[in-house]
């Protein structure tokens, strides 16, 4: 065993032995008895002699007051709640999430669904010749192609159409006029 274990075994047993022989006190050391003193009148001092230092000390007597602060009922509670935000709230360190916006597009007209064949002019009016799927069509300026396109103009090389539903005009490239 080396030095400092010695010396902690040494600590150990001087504390032991304090402990059970303890020092020396005044008195017989038996059990204390509770003191009864007379009760005294609100606001009358007491006094209290401290037998160790030999003198008197002289107490005043507590007076009992009201509460500093209110006594919070539901009632209370739910006013203050409106009224000011709590002081306890949840809080995050996180960035706030980025915001999304949303661009929404106006309804735009659908491609120009027929195709083109061919184009005509007969008596100063321009015709053309226009399919969809295996239906072959014959139109003219003004002319309403299934409730949905309008023929608005027709000056090669551009085919001029409005698209009804949205009322959007679209323009079809038709080829020069040979």
């Amino acid at each position: 065993m080396n030095l400092r274990t010695w010396i902690l075994l040494l600590a150990l047993g001087v504390t032991v032995g304090l402990s059970v022989m303890g020092p020396d006190e005044e008195g017989d050391g038996g059990v204390a008895e509770a003191v009864v003193r007379p009760a005294s009148k609100a606001g009358a001092s007491a006094r209290v002699a401290d037998k160790r230092a030999g003198s008197e000390t002289t107490l005043t007597a507590l007076k009992p007051r009201a509460a500093p602060y209110k006594s919070v009922d539901e009632a209370l509670a739910t006013e203050l709640a409106e009224k000011e935000p709590p002081i306890f709230y949840p809080q995050s360190w996180n960035p706030p999430p980025p915001k999304v916006v949303t661009k929404v597009e106006p309804p735009k007209a659908p491609p120009w669904p027929y195709a083109y064949l061919g184009q005509q002019s007969s008596q100063g009016e321009w015709w053309v010749y226009l399919t969809l799927g295996e239906e072959t069509r014959v139109a003219k300026k003004d002319q309403v192609l299934d409730g949905k396109y309008r023929i608005d103009r027709i000056e090669p090389p551009l085919l001029s159409v409005t698209y009804l539903p949205l009322n959007e005009v679209q323009t079809v490239n038709i080829g020069a006029f040979k």
